[in-house]
């Protein structure tokens, strides 16, 4: 998105306004929605202060609230756009985890997954259970799946997460 705007000053207005006009009615936004405006902002890497928190705060605390709704791509689009702006959300991160663990992981692509373990990793709020979980998992399916940069960043997440899977890398 960034390269449609011919210089970064045009497009932090826009974004600015879009939060602005979102933040009335966040609670109205259905998982895709939210996904897809988090992930926007993400891509711009724009997190902006909104009084005393940021943007990424109220949109943690919005999709906390109707994250058993989301796909599996809404999760790990939302979880790599707080990575992205660098913004810490515990809540969002075990709340999210939960959900996933408790969701039918064949529902996820391999990049969805790969994704989401590289968010966890990358945001320091790797969960030793969940990563068990999602390794277990990968260890079922077929590895025929993954593009390599997949199983590149499978890699990287549970070696940043100094969590070792035996079956997985054996």
């Amino acid at each position: 998105i960034r390269r449609l705007f011919v210089k970064e000053s045009q497009c932090s207005p826009l974004f600015d306004s879009i939060a602005s006009s979102a933040l009335g009615m966040l609670n109205e936004f259905d998982a895709r929605h939210l996904s897809n405006l988090i992930y926007s902002f993400g891509l711009v890497e724009r997190n902006p202060d909104i009084g005393e928190e940021t943007l990424f705060n109220v949109f943690g605390e919005a999709a906390v609230k109707i994250l058993h709704t989301f796909k599996p791509q809404e999760l790990s689009n939302m979880l790599w756009a707080f990575v992205k702006v660098d913004a810490k959300n515990s809540r969002l991160f075990q709340e999210t985890g939960r959900v996933i663990s408790g969701i039918n992981l064949g529902s996820f692509k391999p990049q969805e997954l790969s994704n989401v373990l590289w968010s966890f990793a990358k945001s320091g709020e790797a969960d030793p259970e969940l990563f068990r979980v999602l390794g277990n998992h990968i260890v079922a399916r077929r590895l025929d799946d993954f593009q390599p940069q997949a199983l590149s960043n499978i890699a990287w997440s549970f070696a940043t997460a100094g969590d070792s899977h035996p079956e997985l890398f054996k």
